[in-house]
């Protein structure tokens, strides 16, 4: 299968992380936990103006699998899912292009936050993976496609198999090299301590098979491992956490999870006393819901905003 060419401005940007421009390699974790978080607001948001479409939040989920034996990870989605159009347009390109120019004056700036400036996230996945495989089945389609890169030469898109409408993205995790170790992405510990930190509030489960033990059936202090699976992020708002408890990084991660991008170049200077109401109205906020809200779908929105706290 014919190769397709991303655009100038991916292909350059692309060649940018996989160059690693970006110090804090974790953070791709969270761009894609934020990407499939999306996915799923998308079918709520459809379900506020389609009569037809019902949106149980119990059926909703994010799923992290990590496979060391053929270092993989995999981060699933029940999600509204993209066609091939979507996936040529969403992965192709630039979600959201600011001047290359602007790229290229910052990139040299050690640890700058690049990440979720330019619709750039998805392609953070290439700081710590040597391909990246997307399969995905959009809402209402009866077809699944599969994109698929190992970088800046270029990727292909061709028909999949896939029983359920979502996107799973898995990632070939790089080797290590005598001065990084790309194993830590497929430690179940590290991989927890980044979806705490991170994306700790997301709305949505993100469930991992996690390994504990218990007392050996039949035998006397022996005990034994099983896998389970588990939610690992706590879906608490931070408008609704003790203030005490939060940590200036907390309303860092919230801002750059909410569109507010570029907290590394300045520091959010909100106070603990007033934080809690301003990411409120911040959220509440949004275009995004204001672009959906109608004014029959105003109790429909109203269960929305109480869901989503």
């Amino acid at each position: 299968m014919a190769k397709k060419q991303f655009k100038a401005e991916s292909k350059r940007l692309l060649e940018m992380m996989i160059n690693s421009i970006y110090t804090q390699r974790e953070i791709f974790l969270r761009e894609l936990i934020s990407n499939a978080s999306d996915a799923i607001d998308k079918i709520y948001y459809k379900a506020l103006t389609d009569d037809n479409l019902t949106f149980n939040k119990d059926d909703y989920y994010i799923k992290i699998k990590a496979d060391k034996a053929n270092r993989t990870l995999t981060i699933s989605d029940t999600g509204i899912g993209m066609t091939k159009e979507e996936l040529e347009n969403n992965l192709g390109v630039i979600a959201k292009s600011g001047s290359l120019a602007f790229k290229m004056e910052n990139e040299a700036k050690d640890g700058h936050n690049i990440i979720g400036q330019f619709g750039v996230g998805f392609y953070s996945a290439f700081m710590v993976a040597d391909k990246v495989t997307v399969i995905s089945k959009a809402l209402g389609s009866d077809e699944a496609y599969k994109w698929e890169s190992s970088g800046a030469d270029g990727y292909t898109v061709e028909p999949a198999e896939k029983a359920e409408v979502g996107t799973d993205i898995i990632l070939k995790i790089k080797e290590n090299t005598e001065d990084d170790r790309y194993d830590e992405f497929l430690e179940e510990y590290r991989l927890r301590a980044i979806i705490k930190k991170y994306s700790d509030f997301i709305r949505y489960p993100i469930k991992m098979d996690v390994t504990k033990t218990r007392p050996k059936e039949g035998a006397e202090n022996e005990f034994e491992e099983y896998r389970e699976e588990e939610t690992i992020n706590s879906m608490v708002p931070i408008w609704r956490k003790n203030k005490n408890e939060l940590k200036p990084e907390d309303y860092e991660n919230f801002y750059a999870e909410n569109g507010t991008a570029s907290t590394s170049r300045w520091r959010i200077s909100i106070s603990r006393r007033t934080a809690p109401s301003t990411i409120t109205r911040f959220c509440l906020s949004r275009s995004s819901l204001r672009s959906t809200i109608t004014r029959r779908n105003t109790r429909k929105v109203s269960s929305f905003i109480r869901a989503a706290s």
